[in-house]
């Protein structure tokens, strides 16, 4: 089935007149893909409606829900690429093409979860990630905070221990982190292409379906 075409269900149940048929139906969904998506159909973990991520896919065709900070970079939704749908965010850190300083933009879904997380608790968190790193000094890197109410952090990961590298096929990336012991202000996730004043460098990275 070709992703985004189909926005209803349809259920046809064939009985014999003789008889009497109960059926009981639940927890229907529908989900924005069914494609084969960066490594293998879309599998959310957990129950549908569980993605804490809001827009994590970008089908609304705008970046809401993610907060940015570009940094000399650049930050957009993108229909030139996509895992599956039409949309993906297209995150790039570019020397040549900014002001020469250090290019590193990025950007996160942030305290999500309130109430709805809880401490020294799993989660998961996965995404689609496609692109390429050019010249010396560029990394694409992935974080997970528990964030307190107090403003600070009681844990912050980087997912996979390092930098990850962005190739020119769709891989999808999956984690399981346990949160740390204070989440009352919810947990981040923040994505990052950056490049140190290397002239030549470039981190071109886009990202689908993302599900925490």
């Amino acid at each position: 089935i070709e992703s985004g075409k189909f926005d209803l269900i349809i259920l046809f149940f064939e009985v014999n007149t003789d008889t009497v048929e109960t059926y009981y139906i639940d927890d229907l969904a529908l989900y924005a893909c069914t494609v084969d998506c960066g490594g293998g159909p879309i599998d959310p973990p957990g129950e549908p409606g569980d993605n804490l991520a809001i827009n994590g896919d970008f089908e609304t065709g705008d970046t809401s829900g993610w907060d940015l900070s570009e940094n000399n970079g650049l930050f957009e939704t993108s229909d030139a690429e996509a895992a599956c749908g039409t949309f993906s965010g297209h995150l790039v850190a570019d020397i040549d093409a900014g002001t020469g300083g250090p290019s590193f933009p990025f950007v996160k879904q942030a305290n999500i979860g309130v109430g709805t997380v809880t401490p020294n608790s799993q989660v998961t968190i996965s995404f689609d990630l496609l692109g390429s790193v050019a010249g010396d000094g560029g990394v694409f890197i992935a974080e997970f905070f528990s964030e307190t109410g107090t403003g600070g952090t009681s844990k912050s990961e980087i997912l996979g221990g390092g930098q990850i590298f962005p190739t020119n096929n769709w891989t999808r990336y999956s984690y399981t982190v346990t949160t740390g012991n204070d989440v009352s202000a919810g947990v981040t996730l923040l994505l990052k292409s950056e490049c140190g004043p290397v002239p030549g460098c470039a981190v071109d990275a886009y990202i689908d379906n993302v599900f925490i």
